[in-house]
């Protein structure tokens, strides 16, 4: 398989989501996958009525890949997305469609196209300047959730508890306002300081985990020292993950579900999700379900060099001994679950 992973920014050390890019390098090299982690902003795009291959990248002419996985998340700009489009309308199969990476990009949209499915989710005001604060008291009550429509790993999301809090808020964002840049929405007591990330990929939850709290905030990121733990969803909400994923025609997607009094709310879904904590939590190679998964939904062959079922079979007569060949179970490296150190990309052949 050859496969261009999309990422906006270096892979360098204190860079959230380098971690997760990291590790699918990893894995697609124990895979014997050709990975290039290419950043979208460094494409040239001629459109025209050819119909040809086309893919100019830093002044280069690269060859048609099997599948494109975007990691760009919340950072996905309208380049991107052009870009996205360029290649899905030259037949790139595209783990999340540049239609559902768009829907995702925006926690309101997100939440509209969630919302007109018929799917629970805390209710949501557009944040408009001035602020009402009256509207907001009306309809969502203190304490009150105040977000940025674009943003990730728990940041630029504040609780504000009372209405005093809130106007000083609303005073500051009246201030700084150039657009409509913020929701306010209804905080859900039951699940105060936990939530769970379900993972679906292609139709089916692969791992869930429960996230918490370490300091009793209303925040349960993993990525701010919150603690996760495997959870087995009941089958409503594996059930609710899974509409929300159709709802948004998304491949992949972390789809974060909060606890209510009766049943569960949708609070978020993410085209590019973060896994560290559930990697760490679950035993799951989570590069390795979205390859193969992907590898499947769209008949890409995946194969293996004679280097690698050299180096498995090893491996798997080392640990349960001389068996025959044809016997021998795939065995998944532990030394895949590991996060991946911060390292230089390696130049590739182009």
């Amino acid at each position: 398989m050859r496969c261009w992973l999309f990422f906006n920014r270096d892979l360098a050390q204190g860079v959230p989501e380098a971690p997760e890019v990291l590790r699918f390098i990893e894995t697609a090299k124990a895979l014997d996958i050709e990975l290039h982690v290419l950043k979208p902003s460094e494409f040239d795009l001629v459109v025209d009525s050819s119909g040809g291959w086309s893919a100019s990248y830093q002044g280069r002419e690269l060859r048609k890949p099997d599948l494109i996985v975007p990691r760009c998340g919340s950072e996905t700009t309208y380049f991107t997305l052009a870009v996205l489009r360029h290649f899905e309308r030259q037949g790139v199969a595209i783990a999340n469609s540049p239609s559902a990476v768009e829907s995702v990009a925006d926690k309101l949209h997100t939440l509209q196209v969630v919302a007109g499915a018929g799917l629970p989710v805390p209710k949501t005001i557009l944040g408009k300047f001035p602020v009402d604060v009256g509207l907001v008291e009306r309809e969502l009550g203190f304490p009150v959730v105040v977000k940025k429509l674009k943003g990730t790993r728990g940041n630029g999301v504040v609780l504000c508890q009372d209405r005093a809090q809130f106007d000083d808020l609303a005073n500051l964002l009246d201030g700084a306002a150039s657009g409509a840049d913020f929701i306010f929405q209804q905080y859900i007591r039951a699940s105060h300081g936990r939530d769970v990330r379900v993972l679906v990929i292609d139709s089916k939850v692969v791992a869930a985990m429960e996230r918490q709290s370490a300091d009793g905030g209303f925040k349960s990121n993993i990525s701010l020292g919150g603690h996760g733990r495997p959870f087995a969803p009941p089958p409503e909400m594996a059930e609710l993950a899974l509409k929300v994923a159709r709802a948004l025609d998304l491949d992949i997607a972390g789809i974060d579900i909060l606890f209510d009094t009766h049943g569960y709310r949708v609070c978020e879904a993410n085209s590019a999700p973060g896994f560290q904590g559930l990697e760490r939590a679950c035993g799951l190679d989570v590069p390795e379900v979205i390859f193969r998964a992907m590898a499947k939904k769209f008949a890409i062959p995946l194969r293996h060099s004679d280097r690698w079922e050299r180096t498995i079979e090893k491996a798997a007569r080392s640990t349960l001994g001389a068996i025959a060949a044809p016997a021998l179970p795939r065995l998944q490296s532990q030394a895949l679950l590991r996060p991946a150190p911060i390292r230089r990309r390696p130049q590739t052949d182009w």
